[in-house]
């Protein structure tokens, strides 16, 4: 028998007998936590999960057991699903319940020590540097970056469809105009009059499948044993290169080169703040997938229930036609910050609240500790649930829109997404110049559902054709004055 063939079967054993003793110490009042029974006696809910679309399995289960429920991870590892309002409040504003271990490790292993690895006091200093960027002034500042992007996006399609319509995927143009906004406001790189690598890497990390049984293994084992993190694959293979291009475009900026028309807030700030240029890297890679995926994916799920409802469509046209007579111009930066449109602040309120950019936010317990709910465990008159260290606590995204008026979009607490300034902006100027001119309708006969896949994010696909990926066609027409 070989060598790696006896390290496999130990640390198969290993994770089994771990996975056991802690199913073995749960908690009784965890043991009496209501849930679906697990599917796959080695999987638990895992393999299920990710390859359901997203939202109909928790939507069912939440129905069946409340908002509190038990699921099986792999190997018979216990998770908490918590969707009670009190429960939520308490884990992601407690100092007990920390980022996953694993998915730090992952992060630092792929991207650098960044602000998405860090904890504790090296997480408040990151945070601090990176604040800067951020603040309504410093948007304020780069926002006709954004407002160039979407008038030059506007005038292309005009063209291609030349008053007519056309169906076609309106993922990629989207995709391509977030990515270069963060990175022509943040590092003064132009992503796409480059001939980068770049958006090719981005897009290999965060579109590849989940749901393949030859993922979810080694994530188990991983959990457990993150130095396997450190064998060659291509999802590490692709990291390294990415981190290697940005850390080109970082030096060259940090040198002192400029580009006419762009900023560099981030790397000015790092530079400001003495950061050495590794984790510098790490923080502009953490920043452009952050605000170029997650914004991208949000403004596509709104483009798509705007052809689902043309009334609201319509609607918000209105308002910004009648805006334009009124002022006798277009919406500008104070007017979308200052909410003076009112329908178009409600259009980006819902889609918050009701479009998650990611699968789940995962918390494990630091410590044994209890956590407290407003609705009682179904079928038994429990207002707490204990759990034990490293219990792996999940809020999956349909749980985050059971409360009206409450975003839970870009997280709550000490870890909440520092660029949510920069990407309500952003999202208010694409939405309202492309429904301004442009209008959607769905493609008859195409239904669409959204699958997890790489980089923890939600994207669409077409049903029965999931093998030709991420994608969103639509009906897209010139709007006619």
């Amino acid at each position: 028998m070989s060598t790696s063939a006896v390290l496999v079967g130990i640390l198969a054993a290993t994770l089994i007998l771990s996975r056991w003793w802690s199913w073995w110490r749960a908690p009784p009042s965890l043991a009496k936590v209501p849930g679906p029974p697990a599917p796959s006696l080695f999987l638990g809910h895992a393999l299920d999960l990710d390859r359901a679309p997203i939202g109909t399995r928790h939507n069912k289960w939440a129905r069946e057991y409340g908002p509190t429920y038990r699921l099986s991870g792999p190997f018979w590892e216990p998770r908490l699903i918590v969707g009670d309002p009190k429960g939520l409040n308490h884990v992601l504003h407690n100092q007990d319940f920390e980022r996953n271990a694993s998915d730090r490790v992952a992060l630092e292993l792929f991207f650098g020590r960044g602000l998405f690895c860090a904890e504790g006091e090296e997480h408040k200093k990151m945070r601090k540097c990176l604040n800067v960027p951020f603040t309504n002034q410093s948007i304020q500042q780069v926002s006709h970056v954004s407002f160039d992007l979407v008038e030059r996006l506007k005038d292309k399609r005009g063209q291609k469809l030349e008053g007519g319509s056309l169906v076609f995927d309106v993922t990629s143009e989207i995709h391509r105009l977030t990515l270069d906004a963060i990175s022509m406001t943040m590092f003064m790189y132009d992503i796409s009059t480059s001939n980068s690598d770049i958006p090719t890497l981005l897009h290999k990390i965060t579109d590849s499948p989940a749901g393949k049984l030859s993922d979810i293994i080694p994530s188990a084992f991983a959990s457990r044993f993150p130095i396997i993190l450190r064998l060659p694959s291509p999802m590490k293979r692709w990291c390294d290169d990415l981190r290697s291009s940005l850390g080109a475009v970082a030096r060259n900026v940090l040198s002192g080169k400029e580009a006419a028309g762009m900023h560099a807030k981030l790397l000015n700030s790092l530079s400001e703040s003495e950061v050495a240029p590794d984790v510098a890297v790490a923080q502009v890679i953490g920043i452009l997938f952050a605000g170029s995926e997650m914004t991208a994916n949000v403004i596509t799920e709104c483009f798509y229930e705007m052809a689902r409802n043309p009334r609201i469509q319509t609607r918000l046209r209105t308002e910004l036609i009648e805006f334009e007579v009124a002022h006798g111009r277009k919406p500008t930066y104070e007017d979308l910050a200052n909410s003076s449109l009112p329908y178009l602040e409600a259009v980006t309120q819902e889609t918050m609240r009701t479009k998650a950019v990611l699968t789940e936010l995962s918390r494990p317990a630091a410590k044994d500790t209890v956590i407290p709910l407003q609705i009682p465990l179904k079928g038994i008159n429990v207002y707490e649930v204990e759990v034990q260290a490293r219990t792996l606590i999940d809020i999956p995204a349909v749980d985050w829109i059971r409360a009206q008026g409450h975003v839970l979009t870009f997280g709550d607490g000490p870890k909440v997404c520092l660029g949510r300034s920069f990407a309500l902006v952003e999202f208010k100027t694409v939405v309202s110049t492309i429904v301004r001119n442009f209008t959607f309708a769905e493609v008859e006969g195409l239904d669409l559902d959204f699958y997890h896949v790489g980089g923890n994010t939600i994207k669409p696909m077409v049903r029965g054709r999931e093998q030709d990926g991420a994608q969103l066609p639509l009906r897209v027409s010139v709007v006619s004055d």
